[in-house]
């Protein structure tokens, strides 16, 4: 059987995969790393999956840890993203 936390870990993990699938999929439909539209969905999508995090910490299905690292993760997905967009316009 599967424990709880390994199951609240993997739903995260498997949510930061969405969120970075969104995200690039939208900087290629739009192209665009300056959009402020994008910018909103970075947002919007980041501060959800941060309050996700948080309550999964609270209710000790991940340690802070592992919250931690989940979000900073994804964060660093989502700059290399941004960052390579931003460097194939530039070259354009």
């Amino acid at each position: 059987m599967i424990e709880q936390q390994t199951v609240g870990y993997l739903t995260l993990k498997a949510d930061a995969d969405k969120i970075q699938k969104l995200l690039t999929q939208q900087f290629k439909a739009l192209c665009l790393s300056q959009c402020p539209i994008v910018e909103e969905i970075i947002d919007t999508q980041m501060f959800g999956f941060s309050k996700e995090v948080d309550f999964a910490k609270r209710v000790q299905l991940i340690t802070a840890d592992e919250g931690n690292d989940l979000v900073s993760n994804l964060e660093e997905q989502v700059n290399q993203i941004y960052n390579q967009i931003y460097q194939a316009q530039t070259l354009n």
